[in-house]
């Protein structure tokens, strides 16, 4: 396994950046934004700089900074006043995106660090920058019947159990017809719109739309939440966002965090070596709780890969528990990396990730 340690080391920068980059957006902070997302359209390529605003009031009783900005890319430069905001002042965050990479699609993330805040918020500039027109329908490559997004699925990130979160995207008329959307079949947590409802050939419309953890049945971890989409009254797909639900932590105050359940595993990468591909690949991990209350874990994800784990649902302050279960290869070759997830209570850690990896052959 000459690259376990260095997969398995990208694999955890990448989890720990994913989690840390999706978990304030739309959450409850001292500034208050009037948008978190920027979408630049179609600009041309080498067309020279372009810039956006995001502005913040500071929605808390105590004076806020902005300690630092980092950028997701060297092409976006975000600048801030560093001076102390007042309760009740408002500022902006001006961000220029350079437009110097090229023809391509880009989505870029402004981390910003808040005095007020344990975790950071997350600003987001998107578009398409293009060295010569193309047909909408490529810019927007997922198709349901005579519209075009830029994804099946949209991403919302995490969202904090009980809280709601609310984002826009595009979507584009790549027919040659005008057409009148709407929506049915809803998820009772999902509520969604569009403007304007009719679409001119070759124009777009916002898609507006929010999850509420709060309606209907509860869930943990990866979920989907769906609308069906009606041009003229007629089915033409599937409306998509993916959410991680995770437990509640930047409401939470110091005494509660003080007895929150932690977790702890004895292993959270394991070295199979190797194994057939109709082989089954052991599991055993200790989980142990240090914390001062119950830690529970309300969901364990294995993707698309067959996998039969065991985990106890709930382990006792001060005690510990055992994961076990096995899996069966569904891919062939060396440094072959299967996830598993544990969503947890543990405000410190509400995501938990084991990887197991090694090479797979081909029974014989």
């Amino acid at each position: 396994m000459r690259n376990f340690s260095k997969i398995i080391t990208v694999l955890m920068l990448v989890t720990v950046f994913v989690g840390s980059a999706w978990a304030q957006t739309g959450h409850t902070t001292s500034l208050k934004f009037d948008k978190v997302v920027h979408n630049f359209g179609k600009i041309l390529a080498g067309s020279g700089e372009k810039k956006c605003q995001f502005k913040y009031t500071n929605v808390s009783s105590e004076p806020v900074v902005i300690n630092n900005i980092l950028s997701s890319c060297g092409c976006s430069v975000p600048e801030w006043n560093k001076a102390p905001i007042r309760p009740g002042e408002s500022g902006v965050i001006t961000v220029t995106f350079l437009n110097d990479q090229g023809a391509y699609p880009f989505d870029k993330t402004l981390t910003v660090y808040v005095s007020s805040s344990p975790k950071p918020i997350q600003l987001r500039i998107t578009g398409v920058a293009y060295d010569k027109e193309k047909p909408v329908s490529e810019l927007y490559p997922a198709h349901f019947g005579p519209l075009g997004m830029k994804a099946s699925t949209q991403n919302a990130g995490q969202i904090e159990q009980g809280l709601k979160k609310a984002l826009k995207e595009n979507i584009v008329n790549i027919s040659k017809k005008k057409v009148s959307v709407s929506f049915e079949n809803v998820d009772p947590a999902l509520s969604i719109s569009i403007s304007p409802s009719v679409i001119k050939p070759g124009e777009s419309a916002t898609i507006s739309y929010s999850i509420n953890t709060a309606l209907g049945k509860k869930r943990w971890g990866k979920n989907f939440y769906k609308a069906t989409i009606l041009c003229d009254g007629v089915k033409a797909g599937e409306f998509s966002t993916e959410a991680t639900i995770v437990t509640p932590y930047t409401s939470l105050s110091k005494e509660q965090k003080d007895k929150a359940p932690q977790i702890m595993l004895d292993k959270s990468a394991i070295d199979f070596g190797s194994a057939g591909y109709y082989s089954s690949i052991p599991v055993r991990v200790k989980i142990s709780n240090p914390g001062k209350s119950d830690l529970r874990i309300y969901k364990v994800e294995t993707g698309e890969v067959k996998m039969e784990i065991h985990c106890p649902a709930t382990i006792k302050a001060g005690g510990s528990g055992i994961l076990t279960g096995s899996i069966r290869p569904n891919k062939i070759g060396e440094d072959i990396v299967f996830i598993i997830t544990l969503v947890t209570n543990s405000p410190e850690r509400p995501l938990v990730t084991i990887f197991v990896s090694g090479t797979v052959w081909p029974e014989r």
